[in-house]
């Protein structure tokens, strides 16, 4: 048998020597201090973006235990596919490869928070790495390169049911007819549709993993982007109100809280956003002429097909981690075609009418005062309570303090976020979350915490931009509790 092996004076020194190196390496790395290689200072600066306390307003209401503490993000990520550096100029992160690490860093700082909503999103695959303890649900339109999801933290929901909307193929003013159903003009009158657009929303009820009967619904869509379609973008909030309350009962839910979260592309001085929150107050005559001045019909209304592709609410998930994925329409047959509509400067068409006509009897195009009824039935009793526009989080930085409202007096939404889209071009607040009144004695949800928005000083000459967003629109959140 060998004799055991006897460590040299020297060898110990050495042993000890490795193993205090590797304590203070360990040690440096705790606090901050350890020395980077050029390749990590590299990639932490490709990752460093700007990041952004929540704020508690409100006292709160849900269980000790925050069951029904829910912290929810949207984000209009800006879709690669409709990156053009003409929309752009000046931006240093506009390139996939620049953009990649600093969205997939700023969703893993994100990825806390139990529900995340996504517009513009086209490259799941790249963020879902960012996020792994979320499962998604998610839909797009009709040959569109992206689309909306919702990702939702697995250990807390599952997926009782879900629904895309085709807002282009819903009927606006639905009703018995004596004649064909099959009648395409009929069909159309009946929708009242202004153009094709491709927009969707996306409804997901999702269900507490461990109470069951209790749950959220959640839903998320991208209104329409012209600025001279006001009228287009009503027609799609009233139709998207029916479509969730349908929901509801269909999936059995209707005393669940409803946040609505998305970019709705409408500012809080404009007619959409009043009547979702305020719909039984008058329009200022501004915001009346605002919507009859959009009654135009534009020639791509005849693509929109007359099958209505909208799906069929799914049965109950039966699994914590499971992502159900509403059923997709069937592509249509420009299903390759690019998203034209939304590449245009946003300097350059807005006045445009190119290729429109005034509304006859035969489009079922309303006018104002029947849209206005139409967001009154649709909100009975009140309108939505926005989660920035009713709390006092601050009144530093928000759309009223810096004039948004102009000539307008007397509106709501004085406290959304001064700005959600910043770029050099074009500075707007366009993105919202919004909780819908309680229908069938449902718990009334409070808003108890938001996503601090970022100073203007801080957003730099316009977005996307290194070290701060790498995309157009930045995210906005909310806490709610019931």
């Amino acid at each position: 048998m060998a004799p055991p092996l006897t460590l040299t004076p020297e060898q110990i020194a050495k042993a000890a020597e490795r193993k205090a190196a590797k304590l203070a390496k360990k040690a440096a790395k705790a606090d901050g201090t350890l020395e980077r290689t050029p390749e990590q200072r590299l990639e932490e600066e490709r990752r460093r973006f700007l990041k952004r306390d929540w704020i508690s307003v409100g006292s709160g209401s849900g269980d000790d235990d925050g069951s029904r503490r829910v912290r929810i993000i949207t984000w209009n990520i800006l879709a690669q596919t409709l990156v053009r550096r003409e929309l752009f100029p000046g931006s240093d992160c506009l390139r996939w490869s620049e953009r990649r690490p600093l969205m997939q860093a700023e969703l893993e700082h994100h990825s806390a928070n139990d529900i995340i909503c996504l517009q513009e999103c086209d490259r799941l695959r790249d963020y879902l790495s960012s996020l792994p303890k979320h499962s998604h649900v998610k839909g797009s339109g009709p040959g569109k390169l992206h689309g909306l999801v919702i990702l939702y933290r697995a250990d807390r929901f599952f997926v009782r049911g879900s629904r895309l909307v085709h807002l282009d193929q819903e009927d606006l003013t639905p009703q018995p007819t004596t004649k064909d159903e099959d009648d395409s003009q009929e069909i159309r009158k009946r929708r009242g549709g202004s153009r094709q657009t491709k927009n969707v929303g996306l409804i997901a009820a999702l269900e507490d993993v461990n109470t069951l009967g209790r749950g959220i619904v959640i839903v998320t869509t991208h209104l329409f982007w012209h600025p001279k379609y006001a009228y287009e973008r009503v027609r799609q909030c009233i139709i998207l109100l029916r479509a969730i309350r349908q929901f509801q009962q269909d999936n059995n839910c209707s005393s669940w809280p409803v946040v609505f979260a998305g970019d709705l592309n409408t500012q809080p001085s404009e007619a959409t956003y009043q009547l979702l929150v305020n719909p039984h107050k008058p329009l200022p005559p501004s915001m009346v002429d605002e919507i009859n001045s959009s009654r135009l019909v534009h020639d791509s209304v005849q693509k929109v097909p007359l099958s209505n592709n909208s799906a069929v609410p799914q049965p109950p998930s039966l699994s914590g981690t499971g992502a159900n994925t509403p059923i997709a329409a069937a592509a249509s047959t420009d299903s390759k075609e690019k998203d034209d509509d939304e590449e245009e400067l946003p300097d350059s068409n807005e006045k445009s009418i190119a290729n429109t006509r005034t509304p006859e009897e035969r489009d079922g195009m309303l006018t104002a005062d029947e849209l206005i009824s139409l967001a009154r039935q649709a909100l009975p009793e009140e309108g939505a309570r926005s989660a920035y526009g009713s709390t006092s989080w601050s009144n530093e930085e928000s759309f009223g303090q810096r004039a948004g409202f102009a000539n307008v007096v007397d509106a709501e939404g004085g406290g959304e976020p001064a700005y959600t889209c910043f770029t050099p071009l074009f500075r707007l607040t366009l993105d919202y979350l919004l909780i819908l009144p309680p229908v069938d004695g449902g718990l009334r949800a409070e808003v108890t915490g938001l996503l601090a928005p970022p100073r203007i000083e801080q957003l730099g000459k316009g977005l996307p931009r290194k070290g701060i967003c790498a995309s157009d629109h930045l995210a906005v959140g909310c806490e709610i509790s019931w």
